[in-house]
């Protein structure tokens, strides 16, 4: 039955690829998180080593943008991800973004500046900024893995 497995895992994961690069390629951002979302639940799902990330990791996770353009939820139990279409109660942190670009920018950008993208104002927080940056580091290998080399 592995000899199944391989090749739908070989091919679920190509394909992620590909929606990856084209989401940051877009210009339209309203869909952005909640598309990078779903690929990191399945790369969490394909990938035994992407998903040590989040063994024994507790976390309620809500993203907003001041332009209400973004939305999103997402929650860590039991070594498990669920992405949700809105923002949750009862977060670990809370990240409010300016808008799609700064949330593009905040995650993907060549040198991550949490801290600078905070004093800029392009992104605010409330809650505990580790796990912030555990989200940060988590989309950053994400952008590692899939990312056309240069």
């Amino acid at each position: 039955m592995n000899w199944l497995i391989h090749p739908v895992k070989s091919f679920l994961m190509r394909m992620a690829q590909k929606k990856f690069v084209k989401i940051l390629q877009e210009e339209t951002l309203d869909v952005f998180l909640v598309t990078l979302l779903r690929l990191m639940d399945l790369y969490f799902t394909l990938n035994k080593k992407y998903r040590r990330n989040i063994e024994n990791f507790e976390a309620r996770y809500s993203f907003k943008s001041k332009d209400n353009k973004i939305d999103a939820g997402v929650i860590f139990s039991d070594s498990k991800m669920k992405a949700e279409n809105h923002s949750i109660d009862n977060t670990n942190v809370t990240v409010v973004f300016k808008d799609g670009k700064a949330l593009k920018n905040f995650l993907f950008s060549e040198s991550p500046d949490i801290i600078g993208t905070i004093l800029n104002s392009d992104v605010q927080y409330t809650g505990n900024l580790n796990y912030l940056s555990k989200f940060a580091y988590m989309a950053k290998h994400l952008q590692l893995q899939f990312a056309p080399k240069k």
